[in-house]
């Protein structure tokens, strides 16, 4: 099985990769409005048919893959744009597979916000990420996947982490579900783009150091000349090369509809996980007391990381749900 993108997969990264350097470039988390998803950007990202990319052309989308589907989330995660995009993506699924064309068509073109819904084990409420302006909120529950309207709801503002993502928890019970499907699918395309976004984050964090480390000196020497850094550095890219082939094997096996596809899916999020978790931090710790400076974009990969590995399928869960999987023969 060949993994590597082929030409037509590689058009669709450069194009991502393009639009995401020039539009939306990591800096924008440091201005005033802390780089925060906003209509004009919605509508933007709706032009470039985003949000539909995986529906078929006659639910309104693009018909791309899932492979491309994952090729552009990973984009997303390296250049840490907005998670707004996943939420309204997989909206739109449940629209159009719940017979809801119209609701499909007004998420595909930007007109619908959507804050992805996470129950809290804890409360009688959930979590609601990137919830500022939202109108339907995405929630996972008792096998379904379901789009409520927050028109009536309550919403407690929240402080996040990561300042990009507004927050806020709010009692979902009482609120009208306006579309319902099945979840497996999009439980599976939720997992595995979200581990798409961590890979492109385990990416740009090895890049990122390995070009300090050819410019930063001390004692007269690039300290990527030490093995201090060297081993390091060596340590993230052999986990960010993990964690990718890992990831575009799900997402092969995804589109394939192979048997294992689901456990695929499972051990890419819970590699990424992993991969972004311990990357994130060796970026903090080789650039030294610079990285813990509000003006360098590490902390801001952090941030992200520490977010996208408690979204569909935290280190607990899909360490549970790996060791009780039958092995594959």
């Amino acid at each position: 099985m060949d993994l590597e993108p082929n030409p037509d997969e590689q058009q669709t990264i450069d194009a991502a990769s393009h639009f995401l350097r020039k539009s939306l470039p990591v800096h924008r988390l440091r201005g005033a409005d802390e780089g925060r998803f906003n209509p004009s950007l919605r509508a933007q990202l709706a032009e470039l048919g985003w949000y539909g990319m995986g529906l078929s052309e006659e639910q309104g989308g693009f018909g791309l893959s899932v492979v491309d589907e994952t090729l552009v989330f990973r984009e997303i995660g390296r250049s840490l744009g907005p998670i707004a995009v996943l939420g309204i993506s997989l909206a739109a699924k449940i629209a159009a597979n719940a017979g809801r064309s119209e609701l499909a068509a007004s998420l595909i073109g930007g007109e619908l916000s959507v804050a992805i819904a996470v129950d809290d084990p804890n409360r009688e409420t959930a979590l609601l990420f990137e919830v500022e302006g939202a109108d339907l909120a995405m929630r996972l529950q008792g096998g379904q996947a379901q789009l409520l309207s927050l028109k009536n709801a309550t919403i407690t503002a929240l402080p996040c982490l990561d300042k990009s993502v507004s927050m806020g928890r709010a009692d979902l019970g009482g609120l009208t579900c306006i579309a319902e499907t099945a979840a497996a699918q999009i439980e599976i395309l939720g997992r595995l783009h979200a581990a798409a976004m961590l890979v492109g984050i385990c990416e740009a964090t090895t890049h990122m150091l390995a070009e300090y480390a050819k410019i930063r000196e001390t004692f007269g020497r690039a300290i990527g000349s030490y093995q201090a850094v060297r081993h390091p550095c060596a340590d993230m890219a052999v986990r960010g090369f993990a964690s990718r082939a890992q990831l575009f094997l799900a997402a092969v096996s995804v589109r394939d509809d192979l048997p294992d596809a689901q456990m695929q899916v499972d051990a890419a999020k819970a590699l990424a996980n992993e991969a972004a978790t311990l990357n994130v931090d060796s970026n903090i710790q080789l650039h030294g007391g610079i990285a813990t400076t509000d003006e360098h974009d590490a902390h801001l990969y952090m941030k992200r990381a520490n977010l996208l590995v408690r979204l569909f399928g935290s280190r607990s869960v899909l360490n549970s749900i790996l060791l009780a999987t039958p092995a594959q023969h």
